[in-house]
C-alpha cells in the first residue's frame, strides 16, 4: 500500500513513522526544505494529556469584550480577523455549552492519554532522543476559584475504562517549593498546585526531525521543498497529489497540513472549520546554574507554559491571538509574555527581560469543538489528521497511531467516536 502524507510538522512526521513501521510505502511531502518548520519550530514543548481540553468552556462569551477590547490579556481577537471566522465562531460559541463543553473535552483528554500511552514505546524503539522530560509537569493556580475549577472539569470527564485516568497530586506550598525550588520566591502567592505524573515535555522540532530520519530509514520517501498545487480525486476517489514536480500517485492520503487544510481541501468541495489562532514563544538562553525551572509549569492566571530544553535553554511560550494568518511578531505582545514569566521567575528577571528572546509566532489550527479531526472523508482514500490547535504535540502519537488504522483497515485501538471528520464534513465512504 502507498500512501502520502502531507505536512512534516510534528503531526505528519509522526504519521509518516507510524506508517512506515507497518510496512506502508510512504511519501512525505512538504512545502518547507526540512521538517517541522512552521507551527511545530518553536511550540510551548509540554505534552500535557490531562490538560488538553479545549478552549471554550462555558462562558467563554462574556469574555468576548474583554479579547476585543484589550491588548493586554491573553486572550486577543482582532476586529480585522472577525469577518474570516464569523461562521466559526458561531459554532466556537455554540460547543461552550456545558453538555458539549464536556463531551469534547473527554474526547481531547482521552486522545491525549493514548498519545502519551503510545509515545513512551515509540521513543524506545527508536531511541529517540529530544531533550525530554519525562517527570510530570506543575499547574499553577492564583485563586481559589479557578483551583476549584480545574478539579471540578478533572470530576466531570467521563473517560472510557480502557486508558488510564486522569492522575494527579495537589500540593501544598511547601510540597511546591520541594518538587521546584525555583518557583521559592513566588510561591506564598500560588494558592494551589497540581503536580501531573504523566505529563512530559520535550522540543517538537529536534523530535519531528528525528522521527523523519527514522522514517526515511525504514524506507519512506520525503519531498522538501514540494509545494502542493491541489489534491487530484477522479469519481469520488483520491488519486494523487498535483506538485509543481508532477503528480504523485498512491492508494491513499493524509492531510496533515494543520492551518493550510482548509485551503487544500476546498477545491474538492471539503470545507473543513479550522481557524488559525497565534501563540507566540521566546526561547532563552540560560547557564546551568541559572535558578530556572526543571519542570513544565503552566501559569493558569497568565496563560503561558515554561520548559526546559536541556541545559541551556528555557521555552516560554503562550497568548492566543484571533487575527487571521498574519504571523508578524508584535512586541508589544512579545513583552506580555515576558513580563509574565519574569513575575512568575523573578531570579531569572534580568535574564529574561534583558536577553536576545529568540522570538517566534505559530498558527495553531483550532477547530470550533475542539478535538482533532483524524480519519477519513466522504472522498475514498482521502484522510486528516489536522486540526489539533495547541495541542499537536501532546496528541501527535496517539493521532499518528489512529489514523494508521483506519487508512489500513485495522480496527482502532482507541474508539474514534468525536474525533472523525463526519462531525463536520458528513460520513465518509470507507
Amino acid at each position: 500500500m502507498k500512501v502520502i502524507v502531507l505536512g512534516a510538522g510534528v503531526v505528519g512526521a509522526t504519521t509518516a513513522l507510524v506508517l512506515a513501521e507497518r510496512g506502508v510505502d510512504v511519501v512525505l511531502v512538504e512545502r518547507e526544505n526540512e521538517a517541522a518548520a512552521g507551527t511545530s519550530h518553536a511550540n510551548g514543548s509540554g505534552l500535557t494529556p490531562c490538560h488538553a481540553e479545549p478552549w471554550n468552556p462555558p462562558g467563554t462569551f462574556a469574555k468576548l469584550p474583554d479579547a476585543l477590547l484589550h491588548g493586554d490579556r491573553p486572550w486577543r481577537m482582532r476586529l480585522s480577523a472577525l469577518p474570516g471566522m464569523f461562521g466559526w465562531g458561531l459554532k466556537f460559541l455554540a460547543n461552550s455549552r456545558a453538555s458539549r463543553y464536556y463531551r469534547n473535552a473527554a474526547h481531547c483528554v482521552r486522545l491525549g492519554l493514548y498519545s502519551t500511552a503510545c509515545m513512551g514505546p515509540l521513543r524506545q524503539r527508536h531511541a529517540l532522543e529530544y531533550r525530554q522530560i519525562t517527570r510530570g509537569s506543575l499547574e499553577l493556580y492564583f485563586s481559589a476559584d479557578d483551583l476549584e475549577a480545574a478539579i471540578e472539569l478533572r470530576r466531570r470527564l467521563k473517560l472510557p475504562g480502557d486508558l488510564p485516568g486522569i492522575d494527579y497530586r495537589q500540593l501544598d506550598r511547601a510540597e511546591l517549593v520541594a518538587a521546584e525550588p525555583a518557583l521559592e520566591p513566588v510561591a506564598g502567592r500560588v494558592h494551589g498546585t497540581l503536580l501531573f505524573p504523566v505529563h512530559e515535555s520535550g522540543d517538537a522540532c529536534e523530535f519531528s526531525r528525528e522521527a523523519v530520519a527514522r522514517a526515511i530509514g525504514l524506507g519512506a520517501e520525503v519531498r522538501f521543498g514540494t509545494p502542493v498545487e491541489r489534491i487530484v480525486a477522479d469519481s469520488g476517489r483520491f488519486r494523487a497529489v498535483a506538485t509543481g514536480s508532477g503528480e504523485i500517485e498512491a492508494d491513499a492520503c493524509i492531510v496533515a497540513t494543520g492551518c493550510d487544510s482548509p485551503v487544500l481541501l476546498r477545491p474538492l468541495g471539503l470545507r473543513v472549520p479550522i481557524c488559525p489562532v497565534k501563540g507566540y514563544s521566546a526561547t532563552i538562553e540560560i547557564d546551568p546554574g541559572d535558578p530556572a525551572p526543571t519542570l513544565p509549569l503552566l501559569d493558569l492566571e497568565r496563560r503561558f507554559v515554561t520548559a526546559r530544553l536541556g541545559p541551556n535553554r528555557l521555552r516560554i511560550a503562550g497568548l492566543a491571538e484571533f487575527a487571521g494568518r498574519d504571523l508578524s511578531i508584535d512586541p508589544r505582545r512579545l513583552r506580555l509574555l515576558l513580563e509574565n514569566a519574569a513575575a512568575l521567575l523573578p531570579r531569572l528577571r534580568t535574564k529574561i527581560l534583558g536577553s536576545d528572546p529568540h522570538a517566534w509566532a505559530g498558527l495553531r489550527p483550532m477547530t470550533p469543538d475542539g478535538p482533532p479531526l483524524i480519519g477519513p472523508t466522504p472522498i475514498g482514500g482521502l484522510h486528516l489528521n489536522t486540526g489539533h490547535g495547541a495541542m499537536g504535540w501532546t496528541q501527535a502519537a496517539g493521532s499518528a497511531e489512529l489514523v494508521a488504522d483506519l487508512v489500513t483497515g485495522r480496527t482502532p485501538a482507541i474508539d474514534p467516536a468525536g474525533l472523525l471528520p463526519e462531525r463536520f464534513l458528513g460520513p465518509s465512504v470507507g
